[in-house]
Parts: C-alpha cells; sequence; structure tokens
C-alpha cells in the first residue's frame, strides 16, 4: 500500500508537469492561439484533477507513515514485556531449583550444609539485578527495559513512581507509549553530552492531577524548535520514529485531556499534566 501511494504520487506529479510542459510549448510555437483557447478548460480541469490526486497521495502516504510508527512502537513495548516475561520466568526457575536443594538438605538433616548453601546464595545475589516493581505491570516493563538500555549506552537513569499508576485512568499501552517516547527522546539527546549522561523521570500526583516529569542533560532545545517539535515528521534528526514519536505523544496526551510543557535550558524538561478521571469519587491514592 504504502508503495503504491508513492509510486501513484510521483506518477501523477511527473504527468502533471510533462502536461503543463507540453502546453506551454505549444502555446509558445502557435501562430494562432485561438485554436489553444478552446482546450484550456479541458487542460484546467486536467490540472486541478492531477494536482488532487497528488495531494490525496501524500495524505495516503502520511497516514501509512503514522501507522507504521505507531506499529513500530507497539512492537518495541511488546519486545520490552516479553524481556521482563523471560527474566521474571528465569529468576522464577533458578528459585525453585535453589528450594528445590535446600529442601533436600534439611530432609537428609544437613543443617551446617544447608546454612552454608544459603549463604553462598546470599553472597551471589545482585540486588542491581533485580525488577523494580511501580505497582503497575506494563509500566515496570518499559521503566525496567529502559534501565538496560540506558546502561548499554552510558546514561545515568533514575526513576520515581510516587502515586498509584493504577489510578491514572488510560490504556496501559498508551501510557507506555507516552512515557516510552519521551523516555527514548530524553536518551537520545542525552547521549549527545560528552559529560555525565542523565535522564529522569518523576510521576506524581498534585494539584489534582497526574504530573510526569522526564528530564535529560542534552542539548538545549530553541524556542524556534519548541514550537515546532510536536508536529507530525518534525525532527532535528534523521530520524523518522522521532519526528512522529512526539507527535503521537501530543495526539495521545489531547485524547486524554492533558497538555505537555517543554523547558529547556542546563537541562531539558518535558512535563506531562493528566487530569484525574477520579476526583470526585473518593478513591484512594497508594504512595509507592
Amino acid at each position: 500500500m504504502f508503495k503504491d501511494n508513492n509510486l501513484l504520487m510521483i506518477s501523477t506529479i511527473l504527468i502533471e508537469t510533462l502536461f503543463i510542459v507540453l502546453m506551454n510549448q505549444q502555446i509558445y510555437l502557435a501562430h494562432d492561439i485561438t485554436n489553444l483557447k478552446v482546450l484550456l478548460p479541458l487542460a484546467n480541469v486536467l490540472v486541478v484533477f492531477m494536482g488532487g490526486l497528488a495531494l490525496f497521495s501524500i495524505k495516503g502516504i502520511e497516514r501509512n507513515v503514522k501507522k507504521r510508527v505507531e506499529v513500530n512502537l507497539l512492537k518495541a513495548h511488546l519486545q520490552q514485556v516479553e524481556g521482563l516475561l523471560n527474566s521474571l520466568q528465569s529468576q522464577k526457575h533458578e528459585h525453585a531449583r535453589h528450594i528445590q536443594v535446600i529442601q533436600a538438605m534439611l530432609y537428609l538433616e544437613e543443617i551446617d550444609k544447608a546454612k552454608e548453601y544459603i549463604d553462598g546464595i546470599a553472597q551471589a545475589y545482585q540486588p542491581s539485578d533485580g525488577i523494580i516493581h511501580v505497582g503497575h505491570p506494563a509500566l515496570t516493563a518499559l521503566l525496567n527495559s529502559k534501565c538496560k538500555v540506558a546502561e548499554t549506552k552510558g546514561i545515568d537513569f533514575a526513576f520515581s513512581v510516587k502515586c498509584n499508576p493504577l489510578n491514572i485512568k488510560m490504556h496501559p499501552w498508551d501510557l507506555c507509549s507516552i512515557l516510552g517516547n519521551l523516555l527514548d527522546n530524553a536518551m537520545e539527546a542525552a547521549v549527545q553530552n560528552t559529560g555525565n549522561r542523565r535522564v529522569a523521570l518523576e510521576i506524581k500526583y498534585e494539584d489534582n492531577q497526574y504530573v510526569m516529569y522526564i528530564y535529560n542533560n542534552g542539548p538545549a532545545i530553541t524556542a524556534k524548535e519548541r514550537k515546532r517539535l510536536f508536529e507530525p515528521g518534525f525532527t532535528t534528526k534523521n530520524s523518522e520514529a522521532r519526528g512522529y514519536g512526539l507527535y503521537l505523544v501530543k495526539k495521545l496526551v489531547d485524547r486524554y485531556g492533558g497538555n505537555i510543557e517543554v523547558k529547556s535550558g542546563e537541562r531539558t524538561s518535558f512535563i506531562v499534566h493528566l487530569p484525574d478521571q477520579n476526583q470526585g469519587r473518593g478513591l484512594e491514592r497508594v504512595v509507592i
């Protein structure tokens, strides 16, 4: 479909250009343009028709690009969830094996060996490899996967969830799409810093709304760039996903009645405000 629209658009523009050139050539060479005047209304109709067809093709290409970016983002989120599930499955298998060994030692009354075995497990355990839970399965998968991405890029990534994210009335895939895009954007900016690279996320409840702060210490965004930041296809780099990623973020935030602030100086901050859909219903908010 995408290739067909491309071909249609290119063919239409080429035919329209050739038609206009031929008409101009005929007018230039003709000694009497009386006969040509009779054809001008038809020529105008053809030009307008082909122009409309070209615009239709361009719109179709734009829609297809947006859908392709959305599909790629969804695939990325599914891969992150799959990675988390694989990690949890491997930990479950490892824990079950240790329990079986300890159980066997206790049945054989090898108490000292069991204690020694438990001490060995405790020493070998690396807390940094554990999963950090934030009370929201999809968000847990996203943030832990971003920790791994940040580690490979040499970025100091920290996050803090100071409210119960389950109270945010938003589809999990939409929440992950918003935060995933903004974190990817922040990390892409942070890697341009030749010093300490930092990205941070903070989610909290304040002033009857949920607020998400995404920080990075990459290059500042100019005032001119900030005005166009959420336009479809706009990017300061040759990155299609980024050009449409921020556009999709804005689109999703608007859908849920929120808004986004962008501040840039020594560090860049994207601040997402989402209204509390539970306000007035007396639901308890749990602080994590």
